[in-house]
């Protein structure tokens, strides 16, 4: 069916647009279209922007309940916008309308019909890796078209002396082939940081002597190595009664098993739904505080934040210490804490770019199925928060080390909304499997492309960054970690960004007449050097004809009175 024949109404006159904080209504019109809500105000001496236009995938989920005329758009950006319609007529011509418009197919999207109005720029390939491997490890193909681990991309980073075809027999004791695969050495001490899914062990105590080799030949040293498993005992336990588990301290001596106690996504998915209650009625709770508290968000942004900081003491240490990283899939929580523990080790994750890099390589190619996680049903076994959480300790690390890090809040904000809606095709489908059969690259836009210009990239600057080459290590006191405000606590803002303070608009406005001024002196520089180009030309020149330079004549004349 196409998406124009869900449309049951295409515009609406007389609609109010109702403010939460306060009695204020707008009056507009509401117009419908094939991928936008649009929302234009009458009201001329309105602050408001004359203008509200909404993805329709933007949407999360729709509130009316007869026989009220009111109904409630709750995004998936923490804006909620509550519409006041005259007739219950036009109320459910418009939810009819939305329902079916804000879940389309895959193919359907804005993604695969937009087109930029300048051209963006060439999207580099922002895969792979920015530092040369040593010897001891290398890039394999064995997945080449992907007939290892679907979930995989065509080329991961294994210790050199493990061969393809033993890769292939540990992919099979390795949840969905998800065999162990290298995220990043530390510059300092060649400490690995891997990861993998759980093995399949289940409760007859399964175990693989190539699995066992694998990792051993991923220590430095005589140091143990340290298996980071994400899940709680419980749960691990739990999977283990299911096929999976974890590796056995019998059959894995070199290594120590610690549990990351973190909470399955369905968890947090519920605290997350709460989250997005509590945050919509700001303005109007009295204890609101006390019901942030309950929904046990900040809870699993502070587990998350442990989790990493164990991982990063315990790779940055003199002689250095591996660790594998891995729940049950590896696709969820695995990869929030082996990406942030980069994000602390490695000071080229800090960039933009850098981080572009590290979004792409241990999110898109590393199979996270954002298709599935964010997609707009609100099935809550398919749904997870993961992402939402990773950008929330990002942000908590850039408030703890504010000046370390190149982008600003507005960047990481734009990466959550863009993975959740977007007229850009990065965040689409499941892995990278999935982009390359939809031959994705030829058919929508690169999100990087576009943050990555110069007029945008501008805007996502943080002013106060200096670069910071050391190991950060942050703090996880419970009192230490805060509500991100401006990202959950948004009513029904039209801006996409925090107002700048006085002191980040005067440091933006140094920096820019700095970078002025060093342009200014790098071009006189390059004129000052071509007139002493030229006149070292006429001093060889005058050479050959045998004249000697007027200045150095007179230095040999006597002092004379002028």
């Amino acid at each position: 069916m196409e998406l124009v024949e869900h449309i049951r109404i295409t515009r609406v006159n007389a609609v109010k647009l109702l403010r939460r904080d306060s009695s204020i209504s707008i009056e507009g019109s509401l117009s419908i279209d094939v991928f936008f809500l649009i929302f234009s105000t009458q009201n001329r001496n309105s602050q408001e922007a004359d203008v509200i236009t909404l993805l329709h995938t933007s949407i999360y989920y729709i509130e009316h309940k007869p026989p009220s005329l009111t109904v409630s758009l709750y995004l998936k950006d923490f804006r909620t916008f509550d519409f006041e319609f005259q007739q219950l007529e036009q109320c459910q011509a418009v939810v009819a309308s939305l329902q079916p418009l804000s879940r389309p197919e895959v193919h359907q999207l804005y993604a695969f019909n937009y087109t930029p109005r300048q051209k963006p720029l060439t999207c580099s390939d922002y895969s792979g890796w920015l530092h040369a491997l040593p010897e001891s490890w290398r890039v394999t193909t064995v997945n080449r078209d992907f007939k290892i681990c679907d979930s995989y991309p065509e080329e991961v980073v294994v210790p050199r002396n493990v061969s393809d075809d033993t890769l292939k027999k540990i992919a099979v004791f390795r949840q969905s082939g998800r065999f162990p695969v290298l995220c990043c050495l530390h510059r300092k001490n060649q400490g690995a940081l891997l990861r993998s899914s759980q093995p399949l062990r289940g409760s007859g105590q399964k175990y693989s002597t190539d699995d066992i080799k694998m990792l051993n030949m991923c220590l430095t040293g005589n140091r143990r190595g340290q298996v980071l498993d994400v899940r709680s005992q419980s749960t691990a336990y739990h999977h283990t009664n299911k096929g999976g588990g974890t590796e056995l301290p019998e059959r894995y001596p070199q290594w120590k098993l610690v549990y990351g106690d973190m909470d399955l996504p369905t968890g947090i998915m519920t605290s997350l739904e709460k989250l997005m209650t509590v945050c919509s009625d700001y303005a109007s709770s009295s204890n609101w505080f006390e019901k942030l508290e309950s929904t046990g968000w900040l809870s699993h942004v502070h587990k998350l934040m442990c989790a990493v900081q164990l991982v990063v003491q315990w790779i940055d240490t003199d002689d250095g210490t591996s660790v594998l990283v891995h729940g049950a899939s590896g696709q969820d929580a695995t990869l929030a804490v082996t990406s942030l523990a980069q994000l602390l080790l490695d000071p080229q994750s800090r960039t933009i770019e850098g981080f572009v890099r590290l979004i792409q390589r241990e999110w898109l190619d590393a199979g996270y199925p954002f298709s599935n996680f964010h997609g707009s049903d609100r099935n809550m076994k398919e749904r997870s928060p993961l992402f939402l959480l990773f950008i929330d300790v990002v942000w908590q690390i850039t408030q703890q080390y504010p000046l370390s890090f190149e982008f600003n809040d507005m960047f990481l904000h734009k990466l959550f909304t863009h993975s959740h809606f977007s007229p850009y095709g990065s965040f689409l489908y499941n892995s990278a499997l999935e982009r390359v059969k939809t031959k994705l690259q030829e058919r929508s836009y690169s999100l990087w492309s576009y943050l990555l210009e110069p007029a945008v990239k501008s805007t996502l600057v943080n002013p106060y960054y200096c670069a910071n080459t050391t190991v950060l290590s942050i703090s996880t006191d419970v009192f230490v970690v805060k509500l991100w405000t401006w990202a959950y606590v948004r009513g029904s803002s039209t801006s996409e960004a925090p107002p700048p303070s006085p002191e980040h608009n005067m440091v933006s406005a140094l920096r820019e007449t700095h970078e002025k001024l060093l342009d200014k002196q790098a071009q006189v520089t390059r004129e000052l050097e071509k007139l002493q180009a030229v006149g070292r030309e006429m001093l060889a020149d005058m050479e050959v004809k045998g004249h000697q330079p007027d200045m150095e004549i007179k230095a040999d004349q006597p002092n004379m009175e002028i």
